[in-house]
C-alpha cells in the first residue's frame, strides 16, 4: 500500500515537473494546498421591544464546517501567471459553483512596476478586515458577512521599485450582483486602491463607485485602513463611509478596530470591536414606501455593533494546525420614524451572544509531497 502512495505522489510530482519544463523552467504549480475549518459554536440569543418590553431568549448550538478551500496557482511562463481559490460547499443548489470560485484570474508582469490581471478576484477595496482571508476572520462586522466581493473585473496595478506602495485601478461588477440578486448584468464598479508600507504604519486606502440600479445610480464608497505593526503587537482600524448622495454625510458609515498580542510565535490573543449605522433618512423612507435597499451592506434605520476577545494557537510541532476560540456580543438596534419628526428613535434590539471553538488545518500538498518523497 505504501508503494502506491509513494508511487502515486511521484507521478504527481513527475507531471508537474513535464510541465515545468515546457514553459521555460517557471513553476506551474508554486500553490498547490487546501483550508478546512469546522468550529463549535453556542448562540444566546436575546431580542426586546421597545413598546414592549419584554425579552424573549433562544439558545441554539453545535458543530459547523465553516470553509474548505482548495488553493492553486502558478506560471504558464515568466511573465504569465494564474491563481485558482475555490470554497466547497456541501449543499449545492441555491448557488453555482463558479459562485463559489473566489479567485480564477490570469495576471501579466509588463516589468517590475506594471501588471495587468483580469478574471474574478476581490474588487480592489481598502480595509485590513477586508483584506485578510475569510478562514482567518473569526467574528466579523455586519457589512463583511453582507459584501460580495469576489465578482469578474479587470484592473491594472503600478507598484514602486521598492514594492512598498501599489495603486490598482479597476473596473468589475458591482457587489449588488450575486446570485440572490434581481440583476445579472450591467451593474459595474468603479475601483481606485492603494496600499502603503511606511515602516510599521501601513495603509489600505480606497474609493469605490458600485452602481446599484440599471438607472446609473451609484453607491459611493471610501474605506481607509490603517495599521501599526510591531514584533509582539499590531492593531488596525478600519474606517468606512457610504453614500448615496453628497448631502448626505457621515450618515452611512462603519468603524472597526482589532489589535492583537502575540505572546510567542504560536500563540496570539486579539480583541475587537465595530460600531455601523445606516441613519440616510431619505433612504429609509424610500425603503418604507418601495421596499428597495439602497446600500446594499447596511439596512437602513438600523445600528450594529459587536465586541469580543479571542484567541489563536498553533501548536509548535505542528503549525499547520490552528486551534481558535472567542466570545463575542453582536448587537443589532432597529429604529422607526416617527410621523412628526425626521428624527430616528430607538425600537427594538438583538442581542447574539457567541462563544467559538474550533480549529483550522492548513494543508500544503507541495510541501508535503516533497517532504514524503525525500
Amino acid at each position: 500500500m505504501k508503494k502506491i502512495y509513494l508511487f502515486v505522489l511521484s507521478a504527481i510530482i513527475l507531471c508537474s515537473n513535464l510541465l515545468n519544463a515546457q514553459n521555460d523552467s517557471v513553476p506551474f504549480f508554486n500553490t498547490l494546498r487546501m483550508e478546512v475549518r469546522a468550529d463549535f459554536e453556542y448562540h444566546h440569543l436575546m431580542t426586546t421591544t421597545a413598546m414592549l418590553p419584554l425579552t424573549h431568549d433562544d439558545n441554539t448550538y453545535g458543530f459547523k464546517g465553516r470553509y474548505f478551500n482548495i488553493h492553486v496557482g502558478g506560471n504558464f511562463t515568466k511573465s504569465l501567471s494564474y491563481y485558482f481559490r475555490q470554497r466547497i460547499v456541501a449543499n449545492p443548489g441555491s448557488n453555482s459553483f463558479f459562485d463559489n470560485t473566489d479567485f480564477l484570474y490570469l495576471n501579466y508582469a509588463i516589468n517590475k512596476n506594471w501588471s495587468l490581471r483580469v478574471g474574478k478576484e476581490a474588487l480592489a477595496v481598502g480595509g485590513f478586515e477586508y483584506d485578510a482571508p475569510p478562514i482567518d476572520v473569526l467574528f466579523w462586522s455586519y457589512y463583511w458577512d453582507n459584501f460580495y466581493c469576489f465578482q469578474l473585473a479587470a484592473g491594472v496595478k503600478f507598484q514602486s521599485n521598492d514594492g512598498k506602495n501599489a495603486i490598482i485601478a479597476q473596473v468589475g461588477n458591482s457587489p449588488y450582483l450575486h446570485y440572490g440578486s434581481p440583476f445579472k448584468n450591467s451593474l459595474l464598479s468603479y475601483n481606485l486602491f492603494w496600499s502603503g508600507d511606511f515602516g510599521p504604519f501601513h495603509t489600505l486606502y480606497s474609493f469605490n463607485m458600485f452602481q446599484r440600479d440599471k438607472q446609473g445610480h451609484f453607491m459611493n464608497y471610501i474605506a481607509l485602513g490603517n495599521k501599526l505593526a510591531f514584533d509582539r503587537w499590531d492593531i488596525y482600524v478600519d474606517f468606512i463611509h457610504r453614500t448615496t448622495s453628497p448631502k448626505r454625510i457621515m450618515k452611512d458609515f462603519g468603524v472597526i478596530a482589532c489589535a492583537n498580542f502575540y505572546i510567542n510565535p504560536y500563540f496570539n490573543l486579539f480583541i475587537k470591536g465595530a460600531y455601523e449605522q445606516n441613519h440616510d433618512q431619505v433612504e429609509y423612507n424610500n425603503f418604507i414606501e418601495t421596499g428597495d435597499i439602497w446600500d446594499c451592506l447596511a439596512v437602513p434605520g438600523q445600528t450594529y455593533t459587536y465586541g469580543g476577545l479571542g484567541f489563536e494557537y498553533r501548536p509548535k510541532r505542528c503549525t499547520d494546525i490552528r486551534i481558535h476560540g472567542f466570545v463575542a456580543d453582536f448587537c443589532t438596534r432597529n429604529f422607526h420614524h416617527e410621523s412628526e419628526s425626521t428624527v430616528l428613535v430607538n425600537n427594538s434590539r438583538n442581542d447574539n451572544i457567541t462563544a467559538n471553538v474550533g480549529i483550522s488545518w492548513f494543508i500544503d500538498i507541495m510541501k508535503y509531497i516533497n517532504k514524503k518523497l525525500k
